[in-house]
């Protein structure tokens, strides 16, 4: 059984919803709107500058709000950080949701979603290799990364059989660390040293399949 850790995975973030959703007031929608240009620039500077070369200061000034709106959205810096991973995994959920197969199987629909990974990670490579490498050092990628739930949610809605003792949450979380390390190895080098899809095609393949013949 997946773990509390998987709701709100990818398969729910995208559902649509039973009726139309409140319209946003005038005040919620500004603040949205600031903590966007707040977010857009801590980004562009971590990938100019770096991360530890950007102060608040100057993603205040790059966005063009004051010192303490900048504090009222982000208290510190590495919430950039976890925001950008869940705006990724959002973004890769929309995306698949506009591919999934249709009562595809687990390997299919798994495969599906990291391919709108990969897509996802080529079209903006700069910011990637920017970002990923922060992203691993300052939060807990490691230990549990909320994208193994949305992989083990996947694998328990595709109502796949998996032999006796293999739990989903494990499964997701392999995959998961799999990615991460193919998209370190992937910035590492100009050209790309290898291409991001099919190496993670293949790590699916192992993990699913398994690296022993039978």
């Amino acid at each position: 059984m997946v773990a509390a850790c998987c709701t709100g995975a990818v398969t729910n973030a995208v559902e649509a919803p039973a009726a139309d959703p409140e319209p946003l007031t005038r005040r919620t929608r500004k603040r949205n709107e600031r903590r966007d240009r707040v977010f857009a620039a801590a980004i562009e500077l971590f990938t100019e500058r770096g991360y530890d070369e950007t102060s608040m200061d100057d993603v205040a000034a790059r966005a063009g709000l004051a010192r303490t709106t900048v504090f009222n959205h982000y208290s510190r810096k590495v919430l950039f950080l976890e925001d950008w991973a869940q705006r990724r995994r959002l973004r890769a959920a929309r995306s698949f949701a506009e591919r999934a197969p249709d009562a595809a199987s687990v390997q299919d629909v798994l495969g599906t979603y990291l391919a709108a990974l990969a897509a996802l990670n080529e079209d903006s490579r700069a910011e990637t290799a920017a970002i990923m490498p922060l992203a691993l050092r300052y939060t807990d990628v490691m230990v549990d990364h909320p994208l193994g739930g949305d992989l083990a949610q996947l694998i328990v809605d595709s109502r796949a059989r998996l032999r006796p003792g293999a739990d989903p949450l494990w499964v997701g979380r392999l995959i998961a660390l799999g990615y991460f390390s193919a998209v370190s190895r992937w910035i590492t080098a100009e050209p790309p040293p290898f291409g991001l899809a099919d190496e993670l095609a293949s790590l699916l393949d192992t993990v699913l399949i398994g690296a022993l013949p039978r």
